[in-house]
């Protein structure tokens, strides 16, 4: 496992002072779980974070004796100066813990996009293996400070999470059919399980309720291992429901997920495992549920896109790689160079908890989303070379175009380093629709 952490950081972190370094496997070795603060110099939220954090953390190490390690990393934050050497100093001489060095700016930045960093401060747990725990105990360290008995709750660490914890068995052993008959869990082994979320009263959830029962009654029409748990009883709904006596395990459930927008469908694999908490968007795209059972994957291809994807883009660093105008033994050979550079990042998405930091997409048919991106980018008509594009939305619609030469693994994995090193040309998505063909 040490091997994990010590790729994840780099071969040194420092210590106190900022040319002080030492070993990452010495330092990580005999630590049973370790906390990756993201944070910035500038942010009086991560000034004011400190002191709560120290205090947990002596509690933790000297007090209990815990094998806790914590690792600083500037978190790299669209439109903020990257962090300068005498406030990193001045962050380092407080920390009692670790920091990755200041120079090393690509990987603040690649963990920075690995751990879907949206705000900081934020603190994420990992196991000795490099797995995450907690993908943010931020609150919880607050929440020692501030409980008189802060001890109890330093005693229950490590905190894991709870929509970490396997949902199927926070489900319960038996479930009700509409006319009250039982049903029980075994019975749904091997089965994609829809945890619904709803209220009957609200009309978005009774439209909602509509068009997830077409969908329903397809899948189930053809055999698929599906089915629906709904938190609430209703007796006109062909799927099972939560006995009314299980509130404490609905309250867990709700609590796991924040349920806060409703309706919300989660989906969870038939291990028990999240596979999206998306099911609405699913519901509202993938209406006759064609791309059952949804579970993400390294590679995605533009043209045929599965819904719950496209909402991602937004919002994470996405790589595509256009070939409409290839042969298709050039579009097999685009996706082969592209599927190895983009398992890796959905294994180590995987291992992190979250979604992938970064996505891959071929585009290797004309379609409304691949014209658009093509016009955005003045990337040109489809010819017969592919053209290899990073977007990163999330930055002010920051994207880079690839010059022109053969598409291999080892070019795109050099691409994506450059990327990450800013050595890069940057251009901005052009806004104005009207205005698109023309230089802005």
């Amino acid at each position: 496992g040490m091997s994990e952490l010590a790729s994840l950081f780099g071969a040194t972190l420092c210590k106190g002072q900022p040319g002080n370094e030492v070993g990452t496997k010495a330092v990580l070795g005999s630590k049973e779980h370790v906390g990756i603060l993201f944070g910035a110099a500038w942010s009086g939220s991560c000034k004011q974070f400190m002191e709560p954090l120290i205090k947990v953390y002596k509690k933790l190490v000297e007090e209990k004796g815990k094998a806790f390690e914590i690792v600083y990393v500037p978190a790299t934050v669209p439109g903020r100066p990257p962090e300068d050497e005498a406030s990193f100093k001045e962050l380092l001489e407080m920390m009692p813990w670790l920091a990755v060095p200041l120079h090393r700016k690509n990987l603040h930045k690649r963990l920075t996009r690995r751990f879907q960093v949206r705000q900081i401060p934020m603190l994420v747990l990992l196991d000795s293996e490099g797995k995450t725990i907690h993908r943010d105990i931020t609150p919880a360290v607050t929440h020692i400070i501030e409980d008189s008995d802060g001890d109890t709750f330093a005693d229950q660490f490590p905190w894991a999470e709870k929509r970490n914890s396997n949902i199927k068995q926070m489900l319960g052993d038996t479930f009700l059919k509409a006319d009250k008959t039982e049903v029980s869990i075994n019975e749904l082994s091997g089965k994609y399980i829809g945890v619904l979320f709803s209220a009957t009263w609200h009309w978005q959830c009774r439209r909602f309720q509509q068009m997830l029962e077409y969908m329903y009654e397809k899948l189930i029409g053809q055999g698929k291992p599906f089915e629906i748990i709904d938190m609430d009883y209703s007796g006109d709904v062909p799927w099972l429901c939560m006995p009314q006596k299980a509130y404490e395990a609905k309250q867990k459930l709700g609590e796991a997920f924040r349920v806060e927008p409703c309706p919300m469908l989660v989906i969870i694999d038939p291990e028990g495992n999240v596979v999206t908490t998306e099911g609405v968007e699913i519901v509202n795209k993938d209406t006759d549920g064609e791309c059952f059972p949804w579970t993400p994957k390294p590679l995605y291809d533009l043209s045929t896109l599965e819904p719950e994807i496209l909402g991602e883009m937004n919002d994470t660093v996405t790589c595509v790689v256009l070939c409409e105008g290839c042969d298709d033994a050039t579009k097999q050979k685009i996706s082969d160079a592209m599927m190895p550079v983009a398992e890796t990042a959905f294994e180590q998405a995987k291992l992190s908890g979250c979604e992938a930091g970064m996505l891959f997409f071929t585009a290797t048919e004309t379609s409304d989303v691949v014209e658009q991106l093509r016009v955005s980018c003045d990337l040109g008509a489809p010819s017969t070379t592919p053209q290899l594009v990073l977007l990163d939305i999330p930055d002010s619609g920051a994207y880079y175009v690839m010059d022109e030469q053969e598409i291999n693994t080892e070019a795109i994995q050099d691409f994506l380093e450059d990327y990450d090193e800013e050595k890069l040309e940057r251009k901005e998505l052009v806004e104005d629709e009207e205005g698109a063909g023309e230089d802005q």
